[in-house]
């Protein structure tokens, strides 16, 4: 066991400061388990979505319309985000409370330096949590610039994801490296805007680029440690896949009056192959030739993951309450996710799965509190707003990482700054 943790400790070092862009040989890991999430839409981490549910298509959310409807754009507002950035850590109370990292942090931040409180309870608690099977994710880190000028939205915005997989016992844990960078084009109109109900369409384009590693066996890294060999070794017996997909976000919104609003958003229309297409490289290639490498990309694809079109419907209602609004404002949303999937395969698992709901509570326009409901789980959330220009936000949720709802939950605590202005 001593000699997991160690090299759990060096699966987390590396990961971290080399897990990028270097390979060596082909593969191909369409069908493949272990990649099964990696064809998924980027979703632009966001705490006020989070906390609400994931809730969020039919509610006028500025610089997140242009990530999940583009319609919203219509309504006319002036945002700027330089920078926003989030952290999101996953295995909240498995790896973070039950170790008694909570506890040493309050009662006895030295032990935050204590080597043998890092090699023990606490690395137990990552093992013993990764290695239960499946998919998880041991952090997600957002980095990106945005701004909304009346109804046209830009964002331009990087995420890195950790993402592990395990069939079963330490020696079959894997970590999966995984890099996007995102432009992304919104517009949005809005029509019979005089009249009791009027309507709300908008386009999104964005071009995505995403990067990943061959998944690496902690096997694998305690190889290279061994006697006789290197850790740049595995730079070398690694090959990555560089992707690149063209997807277009669609919505209409009908507004009613008393300030409810009807989605429908058709996102994940990709026009280039249905989805991502990658090719493989190698480090050598990035090395002596890295413009050239990345042209390749944009070649013949080696092979493509596919990303389905996905139809969703939401309703929100933002109360119009007056002088009030000041002092409280309140936002509700419910959405539904799939819907054609769900009217294929319907059940009240499958509709449950699909559905999420979240109320915000916003205070004298500078403290926000959030709650909702992601598929049967619970999430929670708030936020500052200091001047209209720096803004804090913090969520806890869940995630279901397994096949079927209640099959593998796991939490996630995202904490999101960002400085900007508003209007």
């Amino acid at each position: 066991m001593k000699n997991s943790r160690r090299t759990l400790v060096l699966v987390f070092l590396i990961v971290i400061s080399c897990g990028a862009l270097f390979a060596a040989t082909t593969f191909n890991p369409v069908g493949d388990p272990v990649y099964s999430a990696l064809n998924a839409p980027f979703t632009k981490t966001s705490a006020r979505v989070s906390s609400m549910g994931g809730a969020g298509l039919a509610v006028f959310n500025n610089q997140d319309a242009l990530y999940m409807n583009p319609a919203s754009l219509g309504e006319k507002g002036l945002v700027f985000n330089l920078p926003n950035v989030s952290l999101t850590l996953y295995n909240i109370k498995d790896v973070y409370v039950d170790s008694g990292l909570s506890d040493a942090l309050v009662d006895d931040p030295g032990k935050l330096t204590d080597q043998d409180f890092l090699t023990g309870d606490l690395l137990d608690s990552f093992v013993n949590t990764l290695t239960a099977g499946g998919r998880n994710r041991l952090a997600t880190i957002d980095a990106g610039v945005g701004m909304k000028l009346g109804r046209f939205a830009f964002g331009l915005d990087s995420q890195i994801n950790l993402n592990t997989y395990n069939t079963y016992g330490v020696s079959a844990l894997s970590v999966i490296p995984q890099v996007d960078v995102v432009a992304t084009f919104g517009l949005g109109f809005r029509f019979f805007r005089d009249s009791a109900i009027n309507f709300d369409v908008g386009v999104s384009a964005a071009l995505q680029m995403r990067a990943f590693m061959e998944a690496v066996s902690i096997r694998t890294f305690a190889d290279a440690f061994g006697e006789g060999s290197k850790p740049t070794d595995i730079l070398g017996a690694h090959p990555v896949a560089i992707g690149w997909a063209v997807p277009l976000t669609v919505g209409i919104n009908v507004n009613f009056p008393f300030g409810f609003t009807i989605a429908n958003v058709v996102s994940n229309i990709h026009l280039i192959n249905g989805g991502f297409n990658y090719v493989v490289t190698d480090y050598n290639s990035l090395a002596d030739d890295y413009m050239g490498a990345f042209t390749d990309v944009f070649g013949e694809s080696e092979f493509v993951m596919k990303s389905p079109v996905n139809y969703s419907v939401g309703l929100g209602w933002a109360p119009d309450l007056g002088w009030f609004e000041w002092i409280l404002d309140p936002t509700f949303a419910i959405d539904v996710i799939d819907v054609i999937g769900l009217v294929d395969d319907f059940s009240t698992t499958n509709f449950l799965t699909r559905l999420k709901a979240g109320v915000e509570l916003q205070m004298f326009k500078a403290f926000e509190l959030r709650a909702g409901l992601n598929g049967g789980y619970v999430s929670i959330g708030g936020g500052i707003n200091l001047f209209n220009v720096i803004h804090c936000e913090v969520a806890y949720y869940w995630n279901e990482f397994g096949d079927v709802l209640g099959e593998k939950d796991v939490d996630a605590l995202t904490i999101r700054f960002n400085i900007g202005w508003e209007r």
